[in-house]
């Protein structure tokens, strides 16, 4: 992104992919990965989806062959995997669509799976914590409510990617732009329960039946919640208006 001068949201919109999904796999909050995105991904920056995949690769990215992809970590790979590398690299587009579609397919048939597998790994991992991920998020523009029928999702955090998570309560997904650059719409908060926050702090608030992610600032007039992204106004809190801190983000 940077040789090509972009930004990520630049990046998602020339690519037609959602910025949520990127947004989970690049800070791994997510336990999958979407083949079709990094496909979008290592076409429109002309590298290897090998190169896009492993983490043990040089900086510099591994351009294309006109045979078979062709690196001393390429080397390091199972038979197996290298017969599936080549061949997928021999299809064009469409045709690396389709592969993906039938990998994909065979991903929800359980016999063809080693998801049983990892989660009797999970259970016995000290790095793994469950979380409870509302679905209702926390709002970055305008604002949304939480009730305590909000439903949510029990999700699997790795601790060694997401040590924040330790201190948890809970999660709120992000929605809106209001707390650019520090917080995208998609991204995955983890919030600490308590009814207090300091000056300057991060915080999941309620105020006026709504919920929101603000920085939290007193000032001489009053209590205001305020985005980091300068084009929102702040919000100044009312007397005698519902205002409750639940937590801050961590």
């Amino acid at each position: 992104m940077k040789k090509k001068q972009i930004n990520r949201k630049e990046m998602c919109i020339k690519t037609d992919i959602p910025y949520s999904t990127y947004s989970n796999m690049h800070t791994r909050k997510s336990e999958s990965i979407s083949m079709r995105a990094i496909v979008k991904i290592s076409n429109f920056f002309n590298v290897t989806v090998d190169y896009l995949m492993r983490d043990d690769l040089p900086i510099e990215p591994i351009l294309y062959k006109s045979d078979s992809i062709s690196t001393s970590s390429y080397q390091e790979l199972t038979k197996d995997k290298k017969i599936l590398l080549n061949s997928y690299d021999k299809l064009n587009t469409e045709g690396q669509e389709k592969a993906i579609e039938r990998v994909e397919e065979l991903t929800q048939i359980p016999k063809y799976t080693i998801d049983n597998i990892s989660e009797e790994l999970s259970i016995t991992r000290e790095d793994v914590k469950d979380i409870n991920l509302y679905e209702i998020p926390a709002s970055a523009g305008t604002g949304m409510l939480i009730t305590d029928d909000v439903p949510y999702e029990i999700k699997q955090v790795d601790l060694t990617i997401a040590p924040q998570a330790r201190k948890a309560d809970f999660a709120l997904y992000v929605r809106g732009d209001s707390m650019e650059p520090n917080y995208y719409d998609g991204d995955i908060v983890f919030v600490k329960e308590q009814p207090y926050i300091d000056n300057g702090q991060i915080g999941i608030f309620i105020y006026d039946n709504e919920t929101y992610i603000k920085k939290y600032s007193i000032q001489e007039d009053g209590v205001y919640l305020i985005s980091l992204n300068k084009k929102y106004p702040p919000i100044k809190i009312e007397e005698n208006t519902l205002f409750k801190i639940c937590g801050i983000v961590l």
